[in-house]
């Protein structure tokens, strides 16, 4: 029996992040995930002055610096007990709603979609298809996310002055005033940004893909309108069906949520809820903090017995060649178990009518999670 160890090295963004999988017989038989970069954000603000994290940990990414500004913000404001007026919330959630908008766009069509225009595929009847939209540089649906994504992020640049690494958040508020100009200008980007989604991306009106409820109703649609059927999300769900994605790619059932975007004036009110899914039962339960722990039995970080919740956690490095520790990153449980978090969780725990019927036909496979990224109607 011989066992081949592959290598996936997932480098489209930062390069930072790669696979191993151990093979026999065609079957995996062992996985791992590797950290292969140490950052050690905790180390760098130690000693210094706590101001400092609104600037340092923006540039823990090149990609989704506002969600890491807006944390460190949260947790100074929570620590000082300090009240932020309701303009400086709706500006911090446009900027985050927009960066999320960017990051489904770039995950869609520029790292996840790509792959079906390889070699492998070119016997299926859709290649062609899948050439002419997604092709790198070339198809129509690439061109217009690279041109969308580029723009979207114009909404940050408004309100922070720079986008990436911007540091207009900070406790209290923000650092600029919501003037006409910006506002005007916001909208226009937004207003192209819907054009192209819904041209694009749906092939309909933001008004009538909200109103989808049914799985079997989207999908019965491929069959009879053909600018659904052409738009980037009917191929992909035509594509991705045809070579059975929706039925492979199970991992844990278990899902979390944090919730996010939240409202000034109602501070119960969340555009994502928080919680917790739990597959054995298909319930939904509150969200306790309390239960999350961070290991490092496969880290190289100096080790400590058994899981502790990230308040009391460590990120000392402790590099062991030859071990069978193999990462830079922990590994975080929630009550003992391995949690699904992203874009599904947030939509299956807050309800979205059409995404929690594909989960609960066809379960949290590669399909159904794909699908989601695709779901960026918070722009409306």
């Amino acid at each position: 029996m011989v066992r081949k160890t592959l290598n996936i090295d997932l480098n489209r963004v930062e390069g930072d992040l790669e696979f191993e999988l151990d093979v026999e017989n065609g079957k995996v038989v062992d996985a791992r995930c590797i950290g292969v970069m140490y950052r050690g954000f905790e180390q760098i603000m130690i000693g210094r002055t706590p101001r400092d994290a609104a600037v340092i940990t923006p540039r823990v990414c090149g990609i989704c610096g506002t969600a890491h500004l807006y944390a460190a913000t949260l947790a100074l404001e929570q620590i000082w007990n300090v009240k932020v007026p309701p303009n400086a919330t709706y500006i911090r959630n446009l900027c985050l709603l927009t960066e999320g908008i960017q990051n489904d766009i770039r995950q869609s069509f520029l790292m996840f979609l790509v792959d079906f225009c390889h070699d492998a595929y070119r016997s299926h009847p859709l290649y062609q298809d899948i050439m002419s939209a997604f092709e790198p540089f070339k198809g129509r649906h690439h061109l217009g996310a690279l041109e969308q994504s580029r723009d979207a992020v114009g909404i940050v640049a408004l309100f922070g002055g720079q986008w990436p690494h911007s540091s207009y958040m900070l406790p209290g508020g923000v650092v600029g005033k919501p003037t006409i100009r910006k506002v005007i200008e916001s909208r226009d980007i937004i207003n192209k940004l819907t054009r192209w989604y819904e041209s694009a991306v749906i092939g309909d009106s933001l008004d009538n893909w909200m109103t989808l409820t049914s799985a079997d109703a989207y999908l019965a649609s491929l069959e009879s309108d053909e600018l659904k059927a052409q738009s980037a999300l009917g191929l992909f769900t035509r594509f991705s069906r045809s070579i059975s994605l929706h039925e492979t790619g199970f991992g844990t059932g278990n899902m979390l949520s944090f919730g996010a975007v939240g409202e000034p004036l109602n501070t119960a009110t969340y555009a994502t809820k928080s919680g917790v899914y739990d597959a054995k039962s298909g319930q939904i339960q509150a969200l306790d903090q309390s239960l999350i722990e961070e290991h490092v039995r496969y880290s190289w970080f100096r080790q400590y017995q058994g899981g502790r919740h990230p308040h009391k956690g460590e990120t000392i490095p402790d590099y062991q060649n030859e071990s069978d520790r193999y990462t830079w990153a922990k590994a975080p449980r929630y009550d003992g178990k391995v949690m699904q978090t992203g874009p599904m969780a947030e939509l299956v725990i807050s309800g979205d009518p059409l995404v929690s019927a594909f989960h609960l036909n066809e379960g949290a496979s590669t399909c159904c999670a794909s699908f989601r990224v695709f779901d960026v109607s918070g722009i409306a």
